[in-house]
């Protein structure tokens, strides 16, 4: 059974749930959401330490889909551990519209991709510092170990918008059943 390791990446409101469940559904691969593991209820992290024997576990699957940003400390483990990586590298706006959307669409309401169930507009603050965090900080960072010798032969799908990432799902989807069966 060959290995078929998949990271997505990208910043809050790109749809890497959405897109890991597809995916993971249509692959017959389990998938993780990073946001399940690193956040309880009430909008309160859970111990970095917690998190990443958590998240070592997820490592030891053969056949694993991990999608999220959650602590940034990992993501150079993550990235090293992944077979495939995904980047849903939408513009800053689009992003903070879509968790905006999301926040008045499941306020008050619970969300399979995380454990909030309270007021979600509420927080709106937070999930601005959160994205823009992801956006002027991270995501640089990111950007530079992909480039580094270990990660860049690494096959690694680059989506700008939502519509980039629609055309070219079939195709992608085609070319992980590929190494999947191979």
């Amino acid at each position: 059974m060959p290995s078929l390791k998949i990271l997505i990446i990208g910043n809050g409101g790109t749809g890497k749930s959405t897109l890991a469940n597809k995916l993971g559904s249509r692959l017959g691969i389990p998938v993780t959401h990073l946001d399940l593991l690193s956040w309880n209820d009430g909008f309160k992290p859970v111990p970095e330490e917690n998190f990443k024997l958590e998240l070592n576990e997820r490592f030891a699957h053969k056949r694993m889909i991990i999608e999220g940003w959650a602590f940034q400390s990992t993501m150079h483990d993550r990235l090293l551990w992944a077979d495939v990586i995904i980047y849903l590298k939408y513009p800053l706006d689009y992003c903070l519209n879509s968790v905006f959307n999301r926040n008045k669409e499941f306020n008050n309401k619970s969300y399979s991709y995380d454990p909030f169930t309270g007021d979600r507009k509420a927080h709106n603050d937070l999930y601005r510092t959160a994205v823009e965090r992801v956006h002027y900080d991270y995501e640089p960072i990111v950007q530079n170990w992909l480039l580094t010798p270990v990660i860049k032969d690494k096959p690694l799908y680059i989506f700008t918008s939502i519509e980039q990432l629609n055309e070219q799902y079939d195709a992608l989807e085609m070319i992980l059943k590929q190494m999947l069966y191979k």
